[in-house]
């Protein structure tokens, strides 16, 4: 029996390694009866129980307002989802654990992951492996489950005009991932680490492949009729994406110590630009965050 998408991300679940499941608790007890979910992503599922890496989570929540204790964080948050928090944990064996995870409403992540959706933060994201975490409900499970398996044809409808008739899997998901990245400040920007990326699950996207095209001899065969405009899709994904994710990013600068100066350093490492907030823009990193992305595009940091 031929497999389907969701049989596909059905795979991805996974026991949870005790230090993760701990940072889960954590995030639970700061926002309590609002966590709906936790969608665990990033390089530290690549390599699951690595403590240096970092932990990345989406965190669904059922209301903005009574997670966030900051109602400015609150309204932000329903404006440029979503809002990025940080943190740290020492387990009792000494080991620390760093996490960044993001607060979004299961409406908005059904919206973001959906062919309206132009922006490919999260429908890009969300077509690549990552596993589901302590749902509240089936419906709950139901709902980000058919909203992955839409992000995951949205971009192989974005990526089939880039194409000739016929492509390998490796390099029909790697452009489509490359030309997401290149919206947002990704440091896997390029092709290559791209094809990295798609070759460490190859069998995921033969699967996938398979069951969205007529494949022969492991090579796609595209159909012949196909979205026009999608190059200039990518062009306005990066035009616009850039400068929204550096705000996205300078909003979550309130939500630790020294959060400012983490994400210029981080847009510093990306894009070479970096400036000097004034004393006002480091006490108000979120009021400023227009401004300061304003300064950073004008000086070129999101070419």
């Amino acid at each position: 029996m031929k497999s389907t998408i969701r049989d596909i991300l059905g795979e991805e679940m996974l026991d949870l390694p005790p230090r993760v499941a701990e940072v889960c608790d954590i995030i639970e007890a700061k926002h309590p009866g609002r966590v709906q979910a936790f969608i665990y992503y990033g390089s530290s599922l690549r390599e699951l129980d690595n403590p240096e890496k970092m932990l990345d989570f989406y965190v669904i929540v059922d209301s903005y307002r009574k997670t966030h204790k900051n109602p400015i964080r609150a309204v932000l948050n329903a404006i440029i989802p979503p809002t990025v928090y940080y943190l740290e944990h020492v387990d009792q064996k000494g080991v620390m654990s760093t996490c960044k995870y993001s607060i979004m409403s299961l409406p908005a992540f059904e919206r973001r992951c959906s062919s309206k959706a132009l922006l490919s933060q999260t429908w890009g994201r969300f077509s690549q492996p990552c596993a589901l975490l302590r749902p509240k409900s089936e419906t709950v499970t139901n709902r980000i489950m058919a909203a992955r398996e839409e992000a995951i044809r949205h971009i192989a409808l974005e990526t089939e005009p880039l194409f000739e008739q016929t492509v390998t899997p490796t390099d029909f998901w790697a452009r489509g991932f490359h030309e997401s990245y290149r919206t947002e400040l990704r440091p896997e920007s390029s092709v290559g680490r791209s094809a990295e990326i798609v070759e460490r699950y190859l069998t995921r996207y033969q699967k996938l492949s398979a069951v969205l095209y007529q494949m022969e001899n492991g090579v796609i065969h595209l159909p012949k009729t196909r979205r026009k405009g999608a190059k200039f899709r990518w062009f306005l994904r990066r035009l616009i994406g850039k400068p929204m994710t550096a705000i996205r990013v300078i909003n979550s600068a309130a939500t630790f110590d020294g959060g400012l100066e983490y994400v210029l350093r981080k847009l510093h490492n990306h894009s070479g630009v970096t400036i000097q907030p004034t004393v006002f823009q480091r006490k108000h990193p979120v009021i400023s965050s227009p401004v300061l992305g304003w300064k950073l595009w004008r000086k070129g940091a999101f070419k």
